[in-house]
């Protein structure tokens, strides 16, 4: 079976905890950053106080990181230290760069006037390594932006605009960046703001429709009613049938060339570790039966905690388990590989 319901919580206190983890960890280290190799990685970063819970729960060939606001510049100088990106895909509600939950005073939402407004500023001053940025130079660039911006830009969007272009300036030429989230590509203008970040040739993916960026699949033990919720935006249509009302799908921005190409398709992102990290697949408004049981079938093989459900309670064996997702696997050999 398939549904869409809300995810579980994965507390905000927990993530924070992980967060600090890391940073204590990155702080202690003796080894020189500067000195460090690199690694080449396909990152996913969900902005939501519960969006890393599902991932968790996938195997997958992405990292995750759960960064509540691109505000935090130092957690954005973190990764790129250590990473450049060969897919990076962001999880978060349209033009919003935050977490939607936040107050107003923090919550951060930059539409392609606002990054017009903060690429004016920002190549007015003089050049810095974005990846050692001080207090100073988030000032100065406030005070550049009073010329342009009654009251000048805020600290929260100045943060954003840095976080972001630093994410993109350490994208791999050839990378592919996911903007999911909901009616993005309805402003040709944001993608070509956004492609105008970076040097990088990549391609830049935005939705014309609802990404729904919380869909999981079930299944019921028919006579205890007893259910689990399984499943991620991997391995899903990223839009909910019946909500692909324009046809235009996806759009993809090219750096290369400065193209805007119309897919007519919905995006499908994978969590096998072949080389592709994505797929676009035909579709109508609504999904059929038969993709949604592609979905449901996905879901399921890449579930983490679906394996002891099926031992323990529906009285399956391992054996049985693996020649369940063997079946899967070979009628669905373009999203299992």
């Amino acid at each position: 079976m398939y549904d869409y319901r809300p995810i579980g919580i994965y507390s905000a206190k927990t993530m924070a905890d992980e967060e600090r983890k890391k940073k204590n960890f990155f702080e202690d280290s003796t080894i020189d950053d500067q000195q460090q190799k690199k690694k080449n990685i396909n990152l996913i970063i969900t902005l939501e106080s519960d969006g890393k819970y599902q991932f968790d729960e996938t195997f997958k060939m992405w990292e995750v990181r759960h960064i509540p606001s691109f505000a935090n510049y130092e957690s954005f100088v973190d990764l790129c230290k250590r990473s450049n990106f060969k897919n990076v895909a962001i999880v978060h509600h349209g033009n919003t760069f935050s977490d939607h939950t936040y107050a107003k005073s923090m919550k951060v939402v930059l539409d392609a006037l606002a990054f017009k407004t903060l690429k004016n500023v920002f190549e007015k001053l003089p050049k810095k390594d974005l990846i050692s940025l001080n207090d100073d130079y988030f000032e100065d660039f406030r005070k550049e932006s009073e010329k342009y911006h009654q009251g000048g830009l805020e600290l929260k969007d100045i943060k954003s605009y840095i976080s972001l272009k630093l994410l993109l300036s350490n994208m791999l030429n050839g990378a592919n960046f996911f903007s999911v989230a909901c009616d993005e590509a309805d402003d040709k203008g944001f993608l070509n703001e956004l492609g105008s970040m970076t040097n990088k040739e990549i391609k830049i993916f935005a939705n014309s429709n609802r990404s729904d960026i919380k869909q999981r699949a079930y299944e019921e033990i028919t006579s205890t009613k007893e259910k689990i919720y399984f499943g991620s935006l991997l391995n899903n249509y990223l839009t909910p049938s019946g909500k692909f009302f324009n046809s235009d799908g996806w759009y993809i921005f090219n750096t290369k060339n400065n193209t805007l190409t119309t897919t007519k398709k919905d995006l499908w992102l994978l969590s096998n570790t072949s080389s592709e990290v994505y797929l676009l697949k035909e579709r109508s408004q609504n999904l059929t039966q038969d993709q949604l049981d592609e979905i449901y079938s996905a879901q399921k093989y890449y579930a983490k905690n679906y394996k002891k459900f099926y031992i323990e309670k529906m009285h399956g064996t391992e054996t049985s388990y693996n020649q369940m997702r063997e079946k899967i696997k070979k009628k669905y050999p373009d999203i299992i590989k």
